[in-house]
């Protein structure tokens, strides 16, 4: 079972934040564009565990979630991994707050204890837009970064549940199921 900690957002904020891939397409940025339903903030990447570690992870992400309260999440500006002249991955930057770290910090902690192995890189908190063909030219990128520099989401989000998710791979792409709600404030 392949499996993801994650921010969901309701629909109206989802589709708003898919809209956003609308003007880099029409700019001729090439990519493979998310779908407003596949539109989330991903903390921990699990990947494949068996169907025994499921309770155990829902626990610890209990756990995690009830020691916090109810915070505020912000978007920024639209960045590019590796880098925008030649991107694997366009996305939607979220403000990086203390709570949003310090929930990271204590998931990667929590499910190392679980024989999870923690994320090597610093946390760059962001929602996934698209990612590139492997195939594009360097060049087909030239109008990423202006197109990006006008488009925003002015929407601030209070988080008030972290999710479980899993992830099945399909010739159309992954379909997310949510398989645990894990309440902020639970137990603060």
């Amino acid at each position: 079972m392949r499996l993801f900690v994650a921010v969901n957002f309701p629909a109206r904020l989802r589709q708003k934040i898919a809209r956003l891939c609308r003007p880099l397409e029409d700019a001729g940025v090439p990519g493979r564009w998310t779908e407003a339903d596949q539109v989330h903030l991903t903390l921990k990447f699990i990947g494949e565990v068996p169907a025994t570690d499921v309770e155990p992870i829902s626990e610890a992400l209990q756990q995690v979630a009830g020691s916090f309260r109810p915070f505020e999440m912000r978007f920024g500006p639209i960045g590019a991994f590796p880098s925008p002249r030649r991107p694997r991955v366009v996305w939607l930057g979220v403000e990086q707050t203390p709570e949003l770290r310090f929930i990271k910090d204590d998931l990667e902690r929590r499910l190392a204890e679980l024989g999870i192995a923690r994320e090597a890189r610093p946390y760059q908190p962001h929602v996934t837009l698209g990612r590139a063909p492997r195939e594009a030219e360097a060049g087909e990128f030239r109008r990423l970064e202006e197109v990006a520099r006008s488009l925003r989401v002015g929407d601030a989000y209070k988080v008030t549940h972290l999710d479980l998710m899993k992830s099945k791979l399909g010739a159309e792409g992954p379909v997310h199921t949510r398989l645990v709600l894990a309440r902020l404030g639970a137990r603060a």
